[in-house]
C-alpha cells in the first residue's frame, strides 16, 4: 500500500491545530479549514512536480536535510505557530520555502489559495507556510524510515499524484504548467470548493445544449435496464498491504504494514533523539464487529505486533483512548469506546505485556478528528489511539 502524504499531514490537522491557525491569521476556522484544503495538495503537487527530474528530487533532498526535516518538529503542535527558543515556528520555516517549490508563481498560488477560500492574502502565506512545514517534516520523516535516496523519493512523490487528483484549487494547476484539468472553465460554488484533476487533457466545450441531457436519459435507461437485470455481486478482492520486516532492539521481528500504525510507533520508540512525550498515535488495522467489543479476524494481527513492541519496550507506558462517531446514545458511545479501550488492553495483558504499564479511557463522540455529516469521516471517528506516555 502507498504511503499517502496528504493523509498523514491531515493527521497533525486536528480541530485544535485547525482552530489554533485560525486565531494565528486572524480567520474563520472554516475558512482556514478550507484554505489548508487546498494547500496541502498544492505543495504536494510541486514537490511531486520538481521530483520528477533527478536534479528536483536531489534539490528536495538537500532542503530536507538543510531544514532538517526530520518530522521532529510535529511532535510539538505549539510550534507550528511560536518560535520555540532558536527555532522559528513552522509557519514561518514554511513561508521560507514557498519560492523554492513553486519559483516565481508564489504570489499567484498565494492569490489563488486566498480567492478559493476567501481569505486575504498575507493569511493564505502563512497558511501555506504551514502547510510547506507539515509536508516536508512528514515527508523527511518518511524518507528517513524507509531509507529513500533520491530515486525512492522521486518515486514516493510520484505516487501521490493519483492521490491529490481532483483536490488542487481553481487554477493552480494550470498557473504552474501542469496537465490541464478534466474539466475546463469551473469556478467554485463555495470557498474551496473547486477541485481539478491532474490528470488528462480538457475535453472542448459543446454550445449544444441538448446533447448532455442526450447523454443523461441514454444513462438513465442504461441504468434502469442494469437494475433490473444485475448479476449477483460479486466480491472484488483487494490488494494486501505491502508488508515490511522490521527489526526490533530486543531481537524480535515482526511483519507489519508499511507506514502502518505499528510500524510508526516501532521507529519512533527506537528513535532516541525524539523523547517528547505524550505521544499519540491512531491505530489502524483495527477494526471491531458493530456495536461490539469484539476485533475482526483481520485485527489480530495489529495487536500481536503490538505485545511484542511493548515487551522490546519494557519501559513504556501507555494510555489507550477509545472514541466512536455521533450515532447512537451518547452515553452509550462513551461506555462502547471504553470497552473497546479495555478489550485491547485484556489482549495485550494476555500477550504478555503487564497491566500496570496500560491505562484505559472513554471519550465517546467527544473530540472527532472528521465531519459526522459523511461514511467516511465517521469512520475515521471511530478510532482507538494509543498515548505513550512514558518511555
Amino acid at each position: 500500500m502507498a504511503v499517502n502524504i496528504l493523509e498523514l499531514v491531515k493527521g497533525y490537522l486536528t480541530p485544535d491545530v485547525i482552530q489554533k491557525a485560525a486565531t494565528f491569521v486572524g480567520e474563520s476556522p472554516s475558512a482556514t479549514q478550507s484554505a489548508l484544503a487546498g494547500a496541502v495538495p498544492a505543495i504536494i503537487g510541486a514537490l511531486s512536480d520538481m521530483s520528477s527530474t533527478k536534479a528536483g528530487a536531489d534539490q528536495i533532498g538537500r532542503t530536507l536535510d538543510a531544514g532538517r526535516f526530520d518530522g521532529t518538529a510535529l511532535n510539538n503542535p505549539a510550534g507550528f505557530f511560536l518560535a520555540t527558543g532558536t527555532s522559528q515556528s513552522l509557519v514561518e520555516t514554511g513561508k521560507g520555502l514557498l519560492g523554492s517549490v513553486f519559483g516565481g508563481k508564489a504570489g499567484g498560488v498565494t492569490d489563488l489559495i486566498a480567492q478559493s477560500a476567501g481569505i486575504r492574502g498575507s493569511s493564505a502565506t502563512s497558511l501555506l507556510g504551514l502547510a510547506a512545514g507539515l509536508v516536508m517534516n512528514v515527508l523527511g520523516r518518511q524518507r528517513a524510515s524507509m531509507s529513500l535516496d533520491a530515486s525512492g523519493l522521486s518515486s514516493l512523490l510520484a505516487d501521490q499524484r493519483s492521490m491529490i487528483a481532483g483536490l488542487i484549487p481553481a487554477g493552480v494547476s494550470s498557473l504552474l504548467g501542469w496537465k490541464t484539468p478534466v474539466v475546463a472553465g469551473v469556478t467554485p460554488t463555495a470557498p474551496g470548493g473547486l477541485r481539478e484533476a491532474w490528470v488528462g487533457p480538457a475535453a472542448p466545450r459543446r454550445q449544444n445544449w441538448w446533447l448532455p441531457l442526450g447523454i443523461l436519459a441514454a444513462l438513465i435507461v442504461a441504468a434502469w435496464a442494469y437494475l433490473a437485470n444485475r448479476p449477483a455481486p460479486v466480491p472484488v478482492a483487494q490488494a494486501p498491504a505491502a508488508m515490511t520486516d522490521l527489526q526490533l532492539p530486543c531481537g524480535t521481528k515482526i511483519s507489519v504494514p508499511q507506514g502502518s500504525f505499528d510500524m510508526t510507533l516501532a521507529q519512533w520508540l527506537s528513535n532516541t533523539g525524539d523523547t517528547a512525550v505524550p505521544k499519540r498515535f491512531v491505530f489502524d488495522h483495527l477494526n471491531f464487529e458493530t456495536g461490539t467489543t469484539t476485533l475482526t479476524p483481520d485485527s489480530t494481527a495489529t495487536v500481536d505486533s503490538l505485545v511484542a513492541i511493548m515487551k522490546c519496550f519494557p519501559s513504556t507506558q501507555v494510555q489507550l483512548d477509545g472514541y466512536t462517531d455521533n450515532t447512537g446514545d451518547a452515553a452509550a458511545n462513551k461506555k462502547l469506546s471504553l470497552d473497546r479501550a479495555n478489550a485491547v488492553k485484556d489482549l495485550l495483558m494476555k500477550g504478555g505485556v503487564e497491566e500496570s504499564r496500560m491505562t484505559t479511557q472513554g471519550f465517546g463522540q467527544d473530540n472527532p478528528i472528521a465531519p459526522n455529516d459523511t461514511e467516511e469521516g465517521k469512520a475515521k471517528n471511530r478510532r482507538l489511539e494509543l498515548v505513550v506516555e512514558k518511555r
